[in-house]
């Protein structure tokens, strides 16, 4: 039994052996192929990582033209939720490519100061709401360069008023003589016995006011009976509090808030009443576990009465603040900065 076991026993040394230097063997081949097996694998999975981030990234991979350094940028307060999305996406992608957003001392941003703050050389580029005027496309002549805008989303002016506020909708007309002042009671235009309160930005600054100004009042000068406050959340809070109150505002600024509403418009008497939401609006009460979405469609096909184009306005030319201009209204313009126009609210436009 001794010898059977120790045959055994040299048997099962030599089979161990054996495994070990067939195990070294094939360790080495494998080595020397360069791991040819598992490297494989490895490189599928390191490819497929490659090809999605090049669907992901492709468009913002293609512009090459971003400049190193920090430039500054401001405007327009409407597109502050755009600034801020794309401020991530340029610190991620293009880290040389730092932006600092300024704002004017002393005031709110808006779309004007962000011109005036680039046309005196405190802004390298800047954002705005409105088209650029002709005095501001003369002054930069003036200066020895050219303006150009560049149009990035799509927007709507919603109409905002007191939730309780028992009206269906208003057109531009009835909208305009609010306004003007030539109508100061809701019950002129089909509401409430109750006196109207209008609210409204500055004209020369804002862009949204300007917008609103020349679309529906043809130029023509507020009411001295509107109220002008230059910031929009204390403005919200008095139309929340006022039943009479009317206020117009970017509709993604608006339209998901649980304590105003916003109301349909219809380009004149007898046309279809079109809201800034998608419809059928949910109930304010559910609200903020449920909240109003802007009517993208509407916006895009430009059914909803009062939407506009947003701009990123730069300076033509090869100078450096040009370039880092045209560089940002690019990204923005890019498959990524297009999903984050939407995610801050607005309509992409392309």
């Amino acid at each position: 039994m001794n010898n059977l076991n120790k045959e055994k026993s040299q048997i099962l040394t030599i089979f161990l052996i054996t495994l070990l230097v067939l195990g070294g063997f094939f360790g080495l081949l494998l080595s020397l192929t360069g791991n040819f097996l598992p490297r494989r694998a490895s490189n599928r999975a390191n490819n497929a990582t490659e090809n999605d981030s090049e669907i992901v990234s492709g468009a913002l991979k293609s512009i090459t033209a971003v400049p190193q350094g920090i430039y500054k940028y401001g405007g327009s307060a409407t597109m502050v939720p755009i600034r801020q999305v794309i401020g991530r996406l340029v610190s991620s992608t293009f880290p040389g490519f730092q932006l600092r957003n300024v704002d004017p001392l002393g005031s709110a941003p808006n779309s004007t100061t962000g011109i005036n703050m680039m046309l005196s050389g405190e802004l390298s580029f800047s954002d705005s709401s409105r088209s650029v005027k002709p005095e501001e496309h003369e002054i930069a002549d003036s200066l020895g360069f050219e303006l150009q805008q560049l149009p990035v989303a799509i927007d709507g002016i919603a109409i905002v008023v007191h939730p309780e506020l028992d009206i269906e909708g208003l057109t531009l007309d009835q909208l305009k003589s609010i306004f003007l002042g030539q109508v100061t009671n809701w019950l002129e235009v089909g509401g409430p016995d109750l006196a109207i309160q209008p609210f409204s930005m500055l004209a020369s600054t804002s862009g949204t006011a300007n917008f609103f100004v020349e679309r529906i009042l043809d130029g023509e000068p507020l009411s001295a009976r509107v109220e002008v406050i230059n910031e929009t959340t204390p403005v919200l809070r008095r139309v929340a509090s006022i039943p009479g109150s009317i206020y117009y505002v970017s509709a993604p600024l608006a339209v998901p808030q649980c304590s105003v509403k916003t109301l349909p418009l219809a380009t004149a008497e007898g046309r279809p009443f079109i809201a800034p939401y998608q419809t059928p609006a949910i109930d304010l009460s559910n609200c903020p576990e449920q909240r109003n979405q802007i009517n993208k469609d509407a916006f895009r096909n430009g059914t909803y009465p009062l939407t506009r184009r947003l701009f990123v306005v730069t300076k033509k030319g090869e100078s450096d603040d040009a370039i880092a201009g045209q560089a940002y209204g690019d990204i923005v313009l890019s498959n990524e900065g297009q999903a984050l126009v939407q995610e801050a609210g607005f309509v992409n436009i392309r």
